[in-house]
């Protein structure tokens, strides 16, 4: 069966949740095509564009999330030969906007996979040039990507209460795994499928505080984990382990944890507690060996896996910038973070060594968000 569109029109939630004040407005064009240069001082120099190609080890793809209700999404290429980064990348591929909130994006096969929240769809396109392959709809308000199997992957969903089941080689909906809940981010691990159930506001009589846990041969849901309210991220450790960062809800109800959760049992190993109720930490990620993690709390903050309690200093501290997006070059262990400035301009990627030290900066869209290395 394929499944129609359903748009129902509703304000995003997740990253809005933590806006600041809107300090000042800039009138921004959503169709001006740039390609940025980037460097220490922020003098942006703007240079001409022109077929472009993406290869592995070339760079990072930064999702820019855009206005709500605006359509003023876009996708960045930051390449690491030149340190310039082009701006508004499926516009100038496609000749038309990308969307409506594009929130994450997953490279599968010889394409890359954008989820586009507000829009409710997913656009598919070529690595070559990110020239479109597919426009697939059916969601009520998609969320992430996971490729499951070689042909198939899941897309959670923040309004509707199922989770899509994708064929990748048709771009069809071939079902859906009812949960009664929202889903955001997904991991595998020990063969199985770990999604989060982090917002309940379209779902006000549950408690967000579960990892629903899938079973991606029979798409079914054979257990769930408790862990802290409003589970954000998930990562996996190179011991296989699954990291759980709960930020403690919107309004602060519970202090925020980070979880562990062994796969093969399927209870939580450990919980860190963070020293603050107000803290609100988000974007855990990890290293190329999986050995170490990241995350957000006004800081950016770094800790090995085998520690048995939260960092009380942060790795950068955000004197400068309000941390906004966090990803870690498996490369070269280069951290690359993000600031939304006033959520109305074009905000700021920022490079750092992995002891710290700053190394550039430079514009990418509005309220950049996410980092995908290819």
């Amino acid at each position: 069966m394929i499944y129609r569109t359903k748009n129902i029109g509703k304000p995003k939630l997740g990253n809005y949740l933590n806006f600041r004040c809107l300090l000042r407005f800039s009138m921004i064009s959503i169709f001006v095509v740039l390609i940025i240069s980037c460097n220490k001082s922020d003098d942006f120099g703007e240079v001409n564009t022109g077929g472009s190609k993406y290869k592995a080890g070339d760079g990072v793809f930064v999702v820019n999330e855009g206005n709500y209700g605006q359509g003023n999404g876009s996708i960045s290429f930051f390449r690491f030969d030149s340190a310039k980064i082009e701006n508004d990348i499926f516009y100038q591929a496609n000749n038309r906007p990308l969307g409506d909130v594009p929130v994450s994006m997953e490279i599968i096969g010889e394409n890359a996979w954008v989820v586009v929240n507000n829009s409710a769809k997913i656009e598919v396109v070529s690595l070559k040039d990110f020239s479109s392959v597919a426009t697939i709809q059916g969601f009520v308000s998609p969320r992430f990507i996971l490729q499951v199997s070689e042909n198939k992957a899941y897309i959670s969903d923040l309004y509707g209460d199922e989770i899509s089941v994708l064929d990748t080689r048709t771009y069809l909906i071939e079902g859906k795994i009812n949960l009664g809940r929202s889903t955001e981010q997904m991991v595998i691990a020990n063969g199985l499928v770990f999604v989060a159930f982090w917002s309940n506001y379209a779902f006000p009589d549950f408690e967000n505080n579960k990892i629903f846990v899938i079973n991606p041969a029979t798409d079914q849901i054979v257990d769930s984990v408790v862990v802290g309210k409003e589970p954000n991220s998930l990562v996996v450790d190179k011991n296989g382990n699954i990291w759980v960062l709960c930020s403690g809800g919107y309004l602060n109800e519970e202090i925020p944890t980070l979880n562990q959760i062994n796969p093969e049992s399927l209870g939580v190993s450990k919980t860190l507690y963070f020293s603050d109720i107000q803290s609100s930490p988000t974007a855990l990620c990890t290293n190329r060996t999986s050995d170490t993690l990241y995350f957000i709390n006004n800081g950016i903050f770094k800790m090995a896996i085998f520690e048995n309690s939260i960092p009380s200093q942060p790795l950068i501290a955000n004197s400068d910038y309000l941390f906004y997006g966090l990803a870690v070059n498996p490369e070269n262990s280069e951290i690359y973070t993000s600031d939304a400035i006033d959520y109305q301009q074009n905000g700021l990627v920022l490079r750092y060594k992995p002891d710290g030290t700053f190394i550039s900066s430079c514009r990418a869209g509005i309220i950049p968000g996410r980092f995908v290395f290819i």
